[in-house]
């Protein structure tokens, strides 16, 4: 397992509060639009430069590899490795922050369990490696984005306990991604927070309307005051200021003839349904996404540093004025 990841090591325990104290209150008090890129390849075209400019973005999220299972054929066994490498063929666009993701599965998580502080060394390693390597800049903070739930909680805790140890060396802090259903377990152990407010509903479900994004999915998970106050409590302890991320992207969803879910199918246009399929296409549609903020704001608004997009997508966001975007972030 450790071969796949790469090694690294520290600096001068006096120093560390103080570098992650200071670090800390200088992204708290300047924290900047956000748009995630979750492509395997980073490759900024012009337009992707221009909506960068013209919206003033300033925190580029970049997935660099999720963290898996992969079968190892010579001892037919499963591991845990690096699945889906981030390609750079561009370079981190000029007066923004370079903020690397990785997406943890949860039988990583598991596979993990009481040897956090392992696979903590394994991920910051790599992501350094990468960094070099790609010659993509030095970077002050580091994003985990896992589904965990109320099973694996304590698992990741541990997890993100041993990364910020680990990041607090060099100044970098920890942020991470919190979905809808695990406001329920109110616990944020990271520097920074990022709410996600899509993927509301079951993709997987014929019923459903839309996965993407639905009013009443949203309101369904923030309808519970004593859910929210444990929500605005728990972020005090360490997520200081919680930013919320918005879709702007558009799927389809595949069914065959007995309601069965198939798969989901990025590039709509050039799908073509198979007899007997049904293809649910469905959008992040901007009324809905400004209906939802609305509603987010006015629950959460003391909590709420900054908004985010995701993801960055020149053919989905020409799907959006100018006018629309600006109001996704304001």
């Amino acid at each position: 397992i450790t071969a796949v990841f790469l090694l690294f090591v520290s600096c001068k325990e006096s120093r560390k509060a103080n570098i992650k104290d200071s670090m800390l209150k200088a992204q708290v008090e300047s924290y900047a639009r956000g748009i995630y890129h979750w492509k395997t390849t980073f490759n900024i075209s012009d337009e992707d430069s221009t909506f960068i400019k013209e919206h003033n973005i300033k925190r580029l999220y970049v997935r660099m590899f999720d963290v898996g299972m992969e079968r190892n054929e010579s001892n037919d066994s499963l591991e845990v490795v690096p699945l889906g490498t981030t390609r750079f063929k561009s370079a981190i666009p000029k007066d923004c922050d370079f903020i690397p993701t990785v997406y943890i599965t949860l039988d990583a998580l598991k596979a993990y369990s009481n040897a956090e502080s392992k696979l903590a060394e394994l991920i910051v390693t790599r992501v350094k490696s990468m960094a070099s390597w790609n010659e993509l800049g030095n970077f002050s903070e580091l994003q985990y984005d896992c589904d965990w739930t109320a099973g694996t909680r304590k698992s990741f805790e541990r997890l993100c306990e041993s990364t910020q140890k680990i990041l607090s060396k060099d100044g970098i802090v920890l942020s991470g991604t919190i979905r809808l259903h695990q406001l329920e377990e109110a616990t944020y152990p990271f520097d920074r927070g990022v709410l996600m407010v899509y993927n509301t509903g079951s993709f997987v479900n014929p019923n459903t309307t839309n996965s993407i994004l639905d009013y009443d999915d949203v309101h369904k998970y923030l309808s519970s005051k004593g859910r929210i106050n444990n929500f605005l409590k728990a972020r005090k302890t360490n997520c200081q200021k919680i930013d919320v991320a918005y879709p702007t992207f558009n799927w389809g969803v595949v069914f065959d003839n007995n309601d069965q879910f198939k798969q989901l199918v990025r590039d709509i246009d050039s799908y073509t349904p198979e007899h007997g399929e049904l293809l649910r296409v469905e959008k992040s549609d901007y009324q809905e996404i400004d209906r939802v903020k609305h509603l987010v704001d006015s629950l959460l608004w003391p909590a709420i540093n900054g908004n985010i997009i995701y993801h960055l997508d020149s053919q989905n966001l020409k799907n959006y004025s100018s006018e629309e975007i600006e109001k996704i972030y304001n």
